[in-house]
């Protein structure tokens, strides 16, 4: 039986390469990268430079791998630049977005990969079927990328998560390697008490992806981890966890950071849907951290 053929976009993003790594055992994974972005390395020059905003780049890439199913993990997620060049947000976010549809055929399955910030942040706890008001214009494109698809006769699926962390703790592409490397280097860092959230590492979303293909899944989805908590809290837990001095954190509020685009205070999604309906696996954080220390230092 011939594999399923998969275009991966945002291959070389941190969710992107947890996805790559978890489906290619199974699927025939074309990794699609944004070539001024770092992470291709993992590829062996094995992928291809496409940018989902030029729809003649992605035509061609249709046309040449007529894929079964598309993964869109391609964002220009800089919530604060996304103020500032909200151009480029567009073309990337939504654009993006539609180029794929345009050039898909209607049995393509498309996954859309989405965000928390489509929330304000006022409740917490988010179902599929809570109403969306972002606040910031990241939050804004991602939910028209969301209206758009679901306005679609196609196979989509859409798969909101939230503050994604994966095993690579070389680099500061996430908040759990921005903590371990600053810590790791005794320096004090400023992490705030009012933003609370169910951070999703990335190789349990990609168990679930996988999962959602081999289902053949449509819909609207959340997944996150099976605990909630604040920034600061999940910054102690990673200095527990990785045994560093947890005295270096100092608790602020998000006030204090002056940041350009508004944050979503509590925007922790509720997982259950894809749990009771796909019977996929959610994790505890203390779990999730402790698999990371044993990827890095146990192998």
């Amino acid at each position: 039986m011939q594999k399923k053929r998969i275009l991966l976009f945002g291959a070389n993003g941190q969710l992107g390469r947890s996805i790559y790594v978890e489906l290619s055992p199974y699927f025939y994974v074309i990794p699609c990268i944004n070539i001024n972005k770092k992470g291709a390395e993992l590829f062996e020059n094995s992928e291809i430079s496409v940018d989902i905003s030029n729809s003649n780049d992605v035509q061609s890439t249709f046309q040449k791998f007529s894929p079964d199913v598309v993964i869109n993990s391609a964002a220009f997620t800089n919530v604060d630049q996304c103020e500032t060049d909200k151009d480029t947000a567009f073309k990337v976010n939504v654009k993006g977005l539609k180029n794929l549809v345009k050039f898909s055929s209607k049995t393509t399955h498309i996954i859309q990969i989405s965000t928390d910030y489509v929330f304000d942040g006022e409740k917490g706890d988010y179902s599929e079927f809570d109403p969306t008001y972002p606040k910031s214009y990241y939050g804004k494109t991602k939910l028209e990328a969301e209206n758009y698809l679901r306005g679609t006769d196609y196979n989509w699926l859409i798969l909101r998560s939230n503050v994604l962390f994966g095993n690579n703790l070389k680099s500061n592409s996430s908040f759990v390697s921005w903590v371990y490397n600053s810590l790791k280097q005794n320096k004090q860092i400023n992490v705030v008490t009012d933003q609370i959230s169910n951070p999703t590492w990335t190789t349990a979303f990609a168990q679930a992806i996988r999962q959602c293909i081999i289902m053949k899944t449509k819909g609207l989805f959340h997944y996150g981890s099976d605990d909630k908590k604040s920034r600061l809290d999940f910054a102690r837990l990673i200095a527990k966890t990785f045994k560093l001095d947890e005295t270096l954190i100092n608790p602020i509020l998000t006030k204090d950071l002056n940041q350009i685009a508004i944050r979503p205070f509590n925007s922790d999604l509720n997982s259950n849907k894809i749990i009771s309906e796909i019977g996929v696996q959610t994790y505890t954080l203390d779990y999730s951290l402790k698999q990371i220390k044993r990827i890095n230092f146990e192998n």
